[in-house]
């Protein structure tokens, strides 16, 4: 809802105003709002709203936008999977917490291609009941049988992503049967990427983007408001941190609250929220060519 209402009050804004706009909302209205609400549920200021889970590496497509085009870190016989003592490790800890941001099933790794998935949203489900699930996915190995299979195991939306010109024909059936079925049209969102598209992020400097060289992000709070864990149980600083640059702890032998409140962790995301981009990833990334 913030955000919608942010857009709508930008559209009215002569674009030379709308850096200063920014400015204004993220340091006077968003981050005050999001602090506010983490210190009534978690008592802390700082928390994050969504966690990404790598629960494996494996991705089935080479887009350009990735750096897995790259690197062979993709590759199906370089296949790392999450340990599943490990998965439900991270998912007890959260409702512990009683977490009530939206669970990821993402990170460089197609989802889909982990035949594990049905027992690990069962988990999920079981122990976080209340919290959305997304599973962000390429498309082209989401059936419409799967489609239905997950949706019954709890998924609450689907992020289709495409980067080139051909819709994925598993997702053209999908969206086909849910044409009938107006209540499920919300289950899934499909997207089309191109260089020019906005949304689209230059993975920490990874990616050359040509239109994206002239955007200035006022502050960044990636981090401060999603969480991502790799396949290892690494704690990643950035969803856009693919080289694991900065290590602040690994859940395998930390808790998620001990991490979160490491001072060095702590400095990082405040340092971001200050427009002190002080990593050398951070320094190389323009965030997202986000249009406004």
């Amino acid at each position: 809802m913030i955000n919608k209402t942010k857009y709508f009050l930008f559209s009215f804004v002569p674009k030379r105003f709308r850096k200063i706009l920014k400015n204004f909302y993220y340091d006077f209205i968003a981050y005050p709002l999001h602090a506010l609400k983490n210190r009534y549920f978690y008592g802390v200021p700082d928390f994050f709203d969504g966690i990404a889970l790598e629960t494996t590496t494996y991705c089935n497509l080479r887009c350009e936008f990735c750096p897995n085009s790259k690197y062979p870190r993709g590759l199906k016989k370089n296949t790392k999977l999450m340990d599943l003592h490990l998965i439900k490790k991270i998912i007890n800890e959260l409702s512990e917490i009683r977490f009530r941001g939206r669970v990821f099933l993402h990170f460089y790794g197609e989802p889909l291609t982990d035949e594990r998935l049905p027992e690990i949203l069962s988990y999920i489900k079981k122990k976080l009941p209340k919290n959305p699930v997304q599973i962000n996915t390429n498309g082209f190995l989401l059936t419409l049988d799967k489609y239905k299979q997950l949706i019954k195991l709890g998924v609450d939306k689907f992020m289709v992503s495409q980067y080139g010109k051909t819709m994925p024909v598993p997702i053209k059936k999908i969206l086909d049967y849910l044409k009938n079925k107006p209540k499920n049209q919300n289950k899934i969102h499909y997207r089309v990427f191109n260089e020019n598209s906005s949304g689209i992020s230059t993975r920490g400097g990874e990616i050359a983007l040509e239109h994206a060289i002239d955007f200035e992000r006022p502050i960044c709070t990636y981090p401060g408001v999603a969480l991502s864990i790799n396949y290892a149980g690494d704690v990643m600083v950035c969803c856009n941190d693919y080289h694991h640059t900065m290590d602040v702890g690994n859940l395998k032998k930390e808790s998620l609250m001990e991490i979160w409140k490491k001072p060095k962790y702590v400095k990082f995301r405040k340092d971001l929220r200050n427009k002190k981009f002080l990593l050398p990833i951070c320094k190389l990334c323009v965030g997202k060519n986000e249009k406004t």
